[in-house]
């Protein structure tokens, strides 16, 4: 029996038909999609796709495929919602990034646990792209997290505040000893970023500001484990490996070896956002709006 995400990835690449685009839609890497899809062909023993260098297809039994998906899918869906209708959840699954605690956040989310008696309301710290996996394959009700954007199927997400963006630099290194970095000052210099693979938003959106600066940094792509918690990067730039451009709510739990500098011309920032399953029951996400996302707009 195929697995449900195997079916929502392939419909997904019916959709775009491109693997590239695909994988950054369920947030994974486009070899891991590629493994996905062609383990849902060896179980079903059906061609589904067609692939060249240039172009990607839909076979005859891919489109009969994408068309029972869509049914399986859409009844599994709407069989969800009905439940979930039926009554309030008893736990409520918050993911959120660890730069959240340094900021009103958990006061809100207090709040909402007030108006919700009964619910259990448990938190999981997971990275950006583990709270959109999260909330893709139901392990997470809701997450906090900075991107520009949230394209995923069952998803919908608000912007909380803008999230101030500083440079996070070795105690030793020539930018420290100005007061506020220029950032046409970071051209030529080592910057540590994530992969386009692991976070195509972030990889977008940091390209686009160097892009309106005029700047070419010299990028470390680092799509490992360090780079998703804080500590990770810091060990990074303590280590001489790159600087990193990180949110302003961190610069206040510091870093042995590292400090922090703001940035202007421009200053950037980036959206904190707020994002939930639309499954979730109607009275829990009209809490959402007026206890979290009301307060900030």
């Amino acid at each position: 029996m195929p697995e449900l995400r195997h079916l929502r990835a392939f419909m997904i690449l019916a959709e775009e038909l491109n693997f590239t685009r695909a994988a950054a839609r369920v947030f994974v890497t486009q070899p891991a999609l590629s493994h996905q899809i062609q383990r849902l062909e060896e179980e079903l023993g059906l061609t589904l796709l067609r692939r060249t260098s240039r172009q990607v297809t839909l076979t005859e039994d891919g489109e009969r495929f994408l068309k029972l998906s869509r049914q399986v899918i859409t009844t599994l869906d709407d069989g969800l919602r009905d439940l979930r209708k039926r009554s309030t959840p008893h736990i409520l699954k918050v993911g959120y990034a660890d730069y959240v605690g340094h900021t009103g956040l958990p006061q809100r989310l207090q709040r909402l646990r007030d108006c919700l008696p009964g619910t259990e309301v448990r938190q999981i710290e997971g990275s950006t792209l583990e709270q959109l996996q999260g909330l893709q394959d139901g392990h997470l009700d809701l997450g906090f997290f900075v991107a520009t954007r949230v394209r995923s199927p069952g998803v919908k997400s608000r912007k909380l505040w803008e999230e101030e963006l500083v440079l996070a630099l070795p105690e030793n290194h020539s930018l420290a000893g100005l007061d506020t970095v220029p950032l046409g000052a970071l051209d030529g210099q080592k910057l540590l970023l994530n992969s386009a693979e692991s976070n195509p938003d972030m990889w977008k959106f940091m390209h686009g500001l160097f892009e309106q600066a005029g700047i070419q940094p010299v990028t470390v792509v680092n799509p490992g484990a360090r780079m998703y918690s804080f500590a990770g990067i810091m060990r990074l730039i303590a280590e001489h490996e790159g600087l990193f451009l990180i949110v302003k709510s961190l610069q206040g739990v510091g870093y042995p070896g590292v400090t922090f500098r703001p940035v202007c011309d421009p200053v950037p920032g980036i959206p904190m956002r707020i994002a939930w399953r639309d499954t979730l029951p109607s009275r829990v996400q009209d809490l959402l709006m007026s206890e979290i996302v009301g307060q900030w707009n």
